[in-house]
């Protein structure tokens, strides 16, 4: 028996990755997004306002009963809000069937944004955390049901700014070798004590080949987000350094942690400026227990997003200093290949092949 699951991945504009998983009987296929930072799975369901063939589904192995109310609030870099009734169904994942806990969404505030989305699905990788309803993540129940070769599953996205199937792969039992550079290998690092997130400690980012420092703080891996997130003030400071020292005095509004913020940088690059954007300074990350240096260069951080070029490193705005963090999404993962190991709560990265 294959004790490794392989999902391809679809890349859309270097913006958005999803992968097919079947549900219900008949069978259903739901393009899903992969999210290490949400959790459970959630499938739109008959949501008003949305016209969409993939999303209505009757199931003659459906469990309905008894209802359990569902919340997800996808965040950072849009506000979306879905509720959701969970239940039980049968489920496809690359070539083997299982029965899991799903949220059937009825209710996508604002729904626009489910009209958009090239995805009908989320399937959520974080842990569970410790609360009441929650389901377990799919990755338990492949191990709970000796589905997996090893307790991982690992994620390769490749780099290409197109509309293609083949996009990279998410895998769940194994790392695949032909995925990354396997002369380097994955250097691992753990998750931060008590937390139910894929969540790691960072030493510094340096900027300008190592001749500006920013401080340490945690750092989420974020397989969903076409950008870069951290705390407001580094941000601006890279961005502003990335430019030369010109710092951007036109203001927009973006919606942050479902709060309107002015902010002072557009991260829109001018046509001259993208003229000399090989001259722009490389990024690097430092993760805690290891001296490896991660680094982004200019064609890697800045992304073309409808029709103009931005920088992904985008502010974000915290409550207080202690609940400050980085959130790494696709610009970092597609340059590294990462492995989630789930069973010893680590994370692995390694240069990642085309």
């Amino acid at each position: 028996m294959d004790l490794v699951i392989k999902i391809p991945l679809t890349n859309e504009h270097n913006i958005s990755y999803f992968g097919n998983i079947g549900i219900g009987t008949p069978r259903i296929v739901q393009r899903v997004s992969f999210n290490t930072a949400a959790h459970e799975i959630w499938i739109a369901n008959n949501i008003q306002g949305m016209n969409n063939p993939y999303v209505a589904f009757e199931s003659s192995t459906c469990d309905y009963g008894p209802d359990s109310e569902a919340n997800l609030q996808v965040r950072p870099f849009y506000d979306l809000n879905m509720t959701a009734i969970r239940r039980t169904d049968k489920f496809w994942a690359g070539n083997r069937t299982m029965r899991s806990v799903f949220c059937a969404v009825y209710d996508v505030n604002p729904v626009y944004y489910s009209e958009l989305t090239t995805w009908t699905g989320i399937v959520g990788l974080s842990f569970s955390p410790p609360a009441p309803h929650y389901a377990p993540p799919i990755w338990s129940t492949m191990m709970n049901a000796n589905m997996l070769f090893g307790n991982i599953f690992s994620v390769w996205m490749r780099n290409y700014n197109d509309v293609g199937p083949d996009g990279g792969a998410i895998v769940f039992g194994a790392a695949n070798s032909d995925h990354f550079d396997e002369e380097q290998g994955h250097e691992h690092y753990d998750l931060v004590d008590g937390c139910s997130e894929w969540m790691i400690q960072t030493s510094f980012l340096l900027l300008l080949d190592k001749t500006e420092r920013y401080k340490a703080a945690k750092l989420l891996i974020h397989t969903a987000s076409p950008y870069i997130f951290g705390p407001s003030r580094i941000i601006r400071a890279i961005n502003t350094q990335i430019l030369g020292g010109r710092r951007r005095r036109r203001r927009h509004q973006q919606i942050i942690m479902g709060e309107e913020v002015e902010d002072e940088d557009s991260h829109v690059f001018t046509h001259d400026e993208m003229l000399t954007a090989h001259n722009m300074p490389n990024v690097s990350f430092v993760f805690s227990g290891s001296d490896r240096v991660y680094t982004l260069r200019p064609n890697e951080y800045i992304i073309q997003v409808g029709g103009q070029y931005v920088s992904a490193f985008r502010p974000m705005h915290f409550s207080s200093p202690t609940a400050e963090h980085y959130t790494l999404g696709m610009p970092f993962l597609r340059r590294y290949h990462s492995l989630f190991n789930f069973e010893e709560r680590k994370i692995g990265f390694a240069p990642s092949n085309p």
